[in-house]
């Protein structure tokens, strides 16, 4: 084995700093926070696009939708048991500054504390695709799940035909590790799921 390849290898470990209530974390453009009341209009503005939802589990939503979707996921906001969320609003800063607009939100899962292994998911207007906003934010969700959370896996599952979030995953240094074939029927037909992932020694040599 190369000096290379053991350079960035790590010891078995499990994740630390739980419990862990969600905080705001900033980029050079965006800010990630907990999600709040006053964000229904914002998240209702992509929750109601059939082109965002059309690889989620669940389908357009009215506004009153929306704002039972919010209310469920403002109280996911603590990672301290297997299974536990947060979902972060990512919020655009205005130029005038003052409250920015909420473009996306993603969630974050710990699935195994143990193991140190969590989840992402993520949804974006599709107004701000093509501006590099998904991967600023996701990137510093990997951030805190390798170097405050002590993750040794971080992994994505999402629908193989959804080409954008393969190519965000690809971006994030993740990599193709399954291809489950009809694994689900999904919205009345077989899918497959693919699943990416990142390994701490993967984001440590790449950082």
């Amino acid at each position: 084995m190369s000096d290379e390849a053991t350079s960035t290898t790590v010891p078995p470990h499990g994740a630390t700093n739980l419990p862990y209530s969600a905080e705001a974390l900033r980029t050079e453009r965006l800010l990630l926070r907990p999600l709040n009341t006053g964000d229904l209009e914002d998240v209702h503005a992509y929750q109601k696009l059939k082109d965002v939802v059309r690889y989620l589990y669940w389908e357009v939503h009215d506004h009153d939708e929306s704002a039972e979707h919010l209310r469920k996921r403002i109280a996911m906001n603590r990672l301290a048991e297997n299974g536990d969320g947060i979902v972060f609003a990512v919020e655009l800063a205005e130029e005038e500054g003052g409250r920015g607009r909420v473009i996306g939100d993603i969630s974050l899962f710990l699935k195994n504390a143990t193991w140190g292994k969590f989840e992402m998911g993520w949804v974006f207007h599709p107004a701000v695709h093509g501006r590099g906003y998904a991967s600023e934010a996701a990137q510093r969700v990997l951030e805190l799940c390798f170097d405050t959370l002590g993750a040794h896996r971080v992994f994505a599952q999402l629908d193989a035909r959804n080409d954008a979030s393969a190519r965000l995953c690809e971006r994030l240094g993740m990599r193709q590790e399954a291809l489950l074939r009809e694994t689900e029927i999904f919205k009345g037909e077989w899918t497959d799921t693919a699943v990416y992932a990142i390994l701490e020694q993967d984001y440590r040599a790449g950082s």
